[in-house]
């Protein structure tokens, strides 16, 4: 499998913060949001983003035969925003008992450091949901609930 990039995940601090729940039924998951973010997207697909525009995340569903595809795909489209992009190996992991991939990178975007990263999870009904997000170093300290809350409320349905 392509290297693929993790968001800042190492943000596990749970906060009291309302949510709102983003169910996907065709894939058995659902997503909590902050009230505070904007969020916009389809039938599969969400893009998440703070007001201040210092962190965004996506979530796209898609079949599990086209993942390797997708991660092409998205590894070509990182490559147009995120300069000097580094990152580590894939690691095995789990996401609320389903099984996950995840690899963390850092990069620069307009000159900016940042943190770029790509969780991919089977879902209970064999699909694949595909997380990526860019944060920036600021973003990251200052959303660090929000963005511990997203990643901790991706749940089964």
């Amino acid at each position: 499998m392509k290297k693929i990039l993790l968001v800042g995940v190492a943000l596990f601090v749970a906060g009291s913060l309302s949510a709102k729940k983003y169910p996907h039924e065709e894939s058995g998951v659902v997503v909590d949001i902050p009230g505070s973010w904007n969020v916009s997207g389809d039938a599969n697909s969400l893009h998440a983003e703070t007001k201040d525009g210092e962190a965004g995340m996506y979530f796209i569903v898609m079949p599990a035969e086209s993942m390797e595809a997708a991660l092409n795909a998205l590894d070509a489209e990182l490559a147009k925003t995120v300069q000097n992009l580094t990152h580590g190996e894939a690691q095995q992991t789990k996401v609320n008992g389903m099984p996950a991939v995840s690899v963390d990178g850092k990069g620069q975007v307009g000159g900016q450091p940042v943190e770029v990263g790509v969780l991919v999870i089977q879902t209970p009904a064999n699909k694949v949901l595909l997380v990526f997000g860019i944060v920036s170093e600021t973003g990251a300290k200052k959303h660090q609930k929000h963005l511990t809350r997203i990643l901790r409320g991706i749940k089964k349905l």
